[in-house]
């Protein structure tokens, strides 16, 4: 590799032991499983260099390795419970620059979402900026999110954070911290923030299904736009993602 190569990786977490839907990535969709048809999305994310499937160590989440099997991937194998330090492993050994967090449960991923936060975070990072991520609170649905930092900011994150929350989803010890981690924040308008495709249950596995029934096969390619002109077409479906983000949103209040 040129001694100035600064690669971007797609960190890509994943398991087989989900408390709400185990053994969810591994679910058909479209033909195969969800785990493999999620890293075909982020395959097509312009600007990266190599993607990497961060996958928890043990024999329950081997079947992992199969499904992705002929991609074009590096599986690196690392703590189940501590999601910050498999990142962290994952990075050294990729010799990461720029890090994108994604995670196995959003079969809708959106690679031009993705490749905006990526783009946003390079045009911006020369003043200063160290993180960037699709809005959490409006624009993109539940399922398009996406975050990018510096690799030495997720260095940090592992050595200082001490909290479970904090090892267990990676970024907040990141976001929480503005001061030391200036940050970038990509919303769209109009705000679908109430659409929830992404999958922790049985009902967003169906509706997920329906989706891919529904575009998958006239166009493998298919994005955010094709999933609005659905959902206009299919209100009984954006039905469902309104209500399943509803639900959620107050269990968690």
């Amino acid at each position: 590799m040129p001694e100035d190569w600064h690669p971007a990786v797609a960190i890509v977490q994943t398991r087989m032991t989900s408390s709400r839907l185990p053994g969810k990535v591994m679910r058909p969709l479209a033909g195969a499983p969800l785990i493999r048809r999620m890293i075909e999305r982020v395959q097509r994310i312009a600007g990266l260099d190599r993607v990497v499937v961060a996958l928890a160590e043990g024999e329950a989440h081997d079947p992992v390795i199969a499904a992705l099997d002929g991609l074009d991937v590096t599986i690196v194998r690392g703590s189940e419970d501590d999601v910050l330090a498999r990142y962290a492993v994952a990075a050294r050994e990729t010799d990461a620059t720029t890090v994108m967090r994604v995670t196995s449960d959003c079969p809708l991923l959106d690679p031009e979402v993705s490749s905006t936060i990526l783009r946003a975070y390079t045009d911006a990072r020369p003043s200063g900026i160290r993180y960037a991520r699709t809005s959490a609170n409006s624009g993109y649905p539940h399922g398009f999110d996406t975050e990018v930092f510096d690799v030495a900011a997720l260095f940090e994150a592992d050595a200082k954070a001490s909290d479970r929350f904090d090892r267990e989803h990676v970024t907040p010890y990141i976001r929480n911290r503005p001061d030391a981690f200036p940050a970038v924040i990509i919303d769209s308008k109009p705000d679908r923030r109430n659409w929830r495709i992404t999958v922790d249950t049985e009902t967003d596995y169906r509706l997920t299904c329906a989706i891919y029934d529904a575009l998958y096969r006239h166009n493998p390619h298919f994005g955010y736009a094709d999933i609005v002109a659905l959902f206009e077409a299919r209100p009984d479906l954006r039905a469902i993602a309104e209500q399943t983000s509803a639900h959620v949103h107050a269990a968690t209040r």
